[in-house]
């Protein structure tokens, strides 16, 4: 009888204590998982031509040439505000996360770091009406491209590398022996 009450007791001091450590894990995640963030510059360079109506005598007038040199900033991570303790499962000294997918969580592609590609480009002299609308246009083109193209650079997979890294010792130190991180699809 003495033993069956306690081990009454000893279930559910273990099974009050789990949602507890469940939200404390869950924000111990949260504080360390930001450190496995990524951020990268890429440059790329746009570039549009106006063919030229005009011709003088026979000889047709080269094409005007606008081209700038540009430059996108992406950080890259995992957005923690979608982890929740339905994500954690602890048994004994095990742990399995399932973390949210790596997302690009900034994109800046600023104006103020687009340069001029002289003595190719003149956009000053350019004498075309539409020429803003139309780098316009192909800034935005580019802005798409980067954005299509960045699965191809592997920064997914390095935050992955790098946020399974950083968790493991974390939760190796927090008397975790067995740790398993998986992504969601």
């Amino acid at each position: 009888m003495k033993n069956s009450i306690i081990l009454l007791f000893c279930l559910l001091v273990v099974s009050c204590s789990q949602p507890k450590q469940k939200s404390f894990i869950v924000t111990k995640v949260r504080s360390a998982a930001k450190l496995s963030t990524s951020e990268i510059v890429l440059n790329k360079i746009v570039w549009t031509e106006f063919e030229s109506q005009r011709k003088l005598f026979f000889i047709k007038k080269p094409a005007e040439v606008i081209m700038f040199n540009t430059e996108a900033t992406v950080k890259m991570g995992i957005d923690l505000s979608k982890l929740s303790e339905e994500d954690i499962e602890i048994k004994n000294d095990s742990i399995i996360i399932n973390l949210p997918r790596v997302e690009i969580l900034n994109f800046s592609y600023p104006h103020e770091k687009f340069t001029e590609v002289f003595p190719i480009s003149n956009f000053d002299d350019c004498t075309r009406k539409n020429k803003i609308e139309k780098l316009d246009e192909v800034l935005r083109l580019a802005e798409t491209d980067i954005r299509d193209k960045i699965k191809y650079l592997k920064i997914e997979e390095e935050v992955e590398f790098k946020t399974k890294q950083i968790l493991s010792a974390f939760l190796t130190k927090s008397n975790f022996n067995n740790v398993i991180i998986r992504f969601k699809e």
